[in-house]
């Protein structure tokens, strides 16, 4: 249910910006202009505070107490409740891409373990809005990293929370899937008894 609220909120979102831009013609400041005094003060105002989307989300990760630092890729590399997390926000796009790297591995050559993480990783998948995917380093390792594709903007209320909001659905995704691990386990022990 709370999926299917985000999602509507993110269309409705997406729709307005899409509207609002249709309507402008490339006009940034066309639709902020009035005859009231007291009303064009708060739309210039809001024209000054319009900020890039890398910046938004610099000063949003500083806002929820993070240090965010640049990899050599130029992705935002920054730490919430000890995980280090990674995002890609680039100035042409509204939309940045989160990730949680290495949440969860195991051998690559332990097979059952891989049937029970296929399964889970697909049924997270088709349930939540987070992606979570797999993939074999160099070394004997299958790692799972978490990706989220969202819409960062600064006309969010309280972005600060939006964004611990994403991070705190990824924490639960990790826990869902730990468990959903576990009980699979079980649930062959149960089999072979």
């Amino acid at each position: 249910m709370i999926v299917r609220i985000i999602i509507l909120t993110i269309i409705v979102v997406i729709c307005n910006i899409w509207r609002y831009n249709r309507e402008n013609d490339g006009d940034d400041y066309g639709a902020n202009i009035d005859e009231n005094p007291k009303t064009n003060e708060v739309n210039v105002s809001y024209m000054e505070e319009t900020i890039s989307t890398r910046q938004l989300a610099l000063r949003t990760i500083e806002n929820i107490g993070s240090k965010p630092e640049y990899t050599e890729e130029g992705r935002i590399r920054f730490e919430y409740q000890g995980i280090v997390f990674l995002m890609e926000a680039d100035n042409d796009c509204l939309f940045v891409n989160l990730f949680w790297p290495w949440c969860h591995s195991f051998s690559k050559f332990d097979i059952d373990e891989f049937a029970r993480v296929r399964q889970v990783v697909n049924e997270i998948n088709l349930r939540d809005t987070v992606s979570v995917v797999y993939t074999i380093s160099d070394s004997d390792d299958v790692a799972l990293h978490i990706k989220k594709h969202f819409l960062l903007v600064p006309q969010i209320p309280d972005v600060e929370e939006y964004l611990r909001m994403i991070l705190n659905g990824f924490f639960r995704v990790v826990r869902t899937l730990e468990l959903e691990i576990e009980k699979c386990r079980m649930q062959e022990c149960e089999q072979q008894v």
